[in-house]
């Protein structure tokens, strides 16, 4: 008796949440990190500049969120091979770059945007390549 359609699409469904989250922590880590050295100033690795980057709020979510961030690389690691998933990381810098036009305004050019699309399609590639997801390794604890 095979196991029902919803139960095999659970793995395929947390990885895909697990990218999603990940892009999404991973931009908020690089705003949160723009936003620190805004309200910090120049950093000299004086105490003063380490006291003014620690009373941050902005560098401790940054902290919080590239946490976050290693978690949730750490589960789709665990359920994707390595030289799928470190190419399709890349989609962080497509992402980075729209949040900063977004919500920093920075331009974005031309150059910017062949590099954003040769990263996508080369995650699109890598997806038309293997499309079926491995099975999970199993685990003996």
């Amino acid at each position: 008796m095979s196991a029902p359609r919803g139960a095999a699409d659970r793995p395929r469904r947390l990885l895909a949440l697990a990218w999603i989250a990940l892009v999404a922590v991973e931009v908020v880590t690089q705003l949160a990190l723009k936003f620190a050295g805004k309200a910090t100033g120049g950093f000299d690795f004086s105490a003063h500049a380490f006291r003014l980057a620690l009373a941050s709020g902005w560098l401790w979510l940054a902290i919080a969120t590239y946490c976050s961030g290693f978690f949730l690389w750490m589960l789709i690691l665990r359920h994707s091979d390595l030289s799928r998933a470190f190419p399709t990381s890349a989609i962080v810098f497509v992402a980075v770059m729209l949040a900063s036009w977004l919500q920093l305004h920075e331009p974005i050019g031309g150059v910017q945007l062949v590099g954003a699309t040769v990263i996508v399609a080369g995650i699109l590639q890598l997806g038309r390549s293997g499309a079926e997801l491995p099975p999970s390794p199993t685990t003996t604890e």
